[in-house]
């Protein structure tokens, strides 16, 4: 099953959180302990999330978890759903869903433009200061790519996606797997295209696969395809369990020539070193701000040859010190052990 990174399941809580619902009650409902959004390690599976967000929308008695002026109704979702299903072809469903949306909202107006080999889904908020860390934007956007995807029986490509904002460097590493295309910031516009082939094509639902889907909701609609079984998120778990393997050692284990590795992780948008370093990095605040190790045993771990090069590094992720980092992260304040 797809895993999340732990920055989802903070964040999406935002809007219920501003409304004064206890978020840890929400989070123990549906199965996480609230310690484990603190442990960078943390990734839980879409499952979790599907139970996070039905609770979230459960508590407020709305389906736009708070980020927006007005509540969406409970229900709204099930009956864009059974508006798509009727629709003859999969970009009308779509439209027929959109549709629904904008008239019983003003707060997020949706669009779908054919251009010709692409669809382009446009939303824009009405207030986006609402949603400070676009979580619900970018939610939103999935959300019609995966109801796509669902009323085509296949997965439908994401071609390009464009944001009005900068790139979100604090979690881009996991944002790039929600939109797996090439990306654009700063342009002025939210918007996703798909590629039209599929979209053209006939709805391949039934009305038992639309109840099944909707009894689980938002389960579907949160599956990342593809996402745990690209190259980088493989080479990503095989470091975590040991961050001191060498280019050599990630290749032969994956039964890859070195140049072939450094290739496709390049075709997916990463790199070794950009995946080692944010390894490293989420190893590192996770020990210094949980265990006693030494810095010196830290960095061995990690694979440094000596501990000022871990110092130095970890200097560039945090602006300080592992010491003082410790100083103000762990329970105790020690500073070396």
């Amino acid at each position: 099953m797809a895993t999340i990174d732990r920055y989802y399941f903070h964040v999406c809580t935002d809007g219920a959180r501003r409304r004064g619902v206890d978020v840890d009650r929400l989070l123990a409902s549906a199965g996480i302990a609230p310690a484990q959004l603190h442990d960078p390690a943390w990734r839980g599976d879409v499952a979790m999330m599907a139970r996070l967000v039905r609770g979230i929308w459960s508590a407020l008695g709305d389906e736009y978890m708070g980020y927006t002026a007005h509540a969406m109704p409970l229900g709204a979702f099930a009956f864009a759903c059974e508006s798509a299903l009727a629709g003859p072809g999969v970009a009308d469903g779509l439209r027929r869903a959109i549709r629904f949306y904008n008239l019983a909202s003003q707060d997020i107006h949706t669009s779908l433009h054919d251009e010709g080999d692409r669809l382009r889904v446009i939303v824009r908020f009405a207030d986006p200061a609402r949603d400070p860390t676009h979580y619900f934007s970018e939610f939103w956007l999935i959300i019609w790519h995966r109801l796509a995807c669902w009323l085509a029986g296949e997965t439908v490509p994401m071609l390009e996606a464009h944001f009005d904002y900068p790139r979100p460097d604090a979690y881009f590493e996991e944002f790039k797997y929600l939109f797996p295309c090439p990306r654009r910031f700063d342009a002025g516009e939210r918007a996703i295209a798909m590629d039209a082939a599929a979209l053209h094509g006939p709805v391949r639902r039934s009305r038992d696969e639309l109840t099944q889907m909707l009894r689980d909701a938002p389960l579907a609609m949160m599956s990342i395809p593809a996402s745990d079984r690209t190259l980088g998120r493989k080479v990503r778990l095989m470091l975590a369990r040991d961050p001191a393997m060498g280019a050599d050692g990630v290749a032969h284990a994956l039964a890859l020539h070195p140049d072939t590795l450094r290739r496709r992780l390049r075709g997916e948008g990463s790199s070794l070193t950009t995946i080692r370093e944010n390894v490293r990095r989420d190893l590192a605040t996770r020990d210094l701000a949980s265990t006693g190790r030494s810095v010196e045993a830290i960095a061995a771990a990690l694979g440094y040859a000596e501990p000022r090069s871990f110092t130095r590094a970890f200097h560039v992720w945090t602006g300080m010190s592992p010491s003082r980092y410790r100083r103000r992260h762990h329970p105790s304040g020690i500073s070396e052990s």
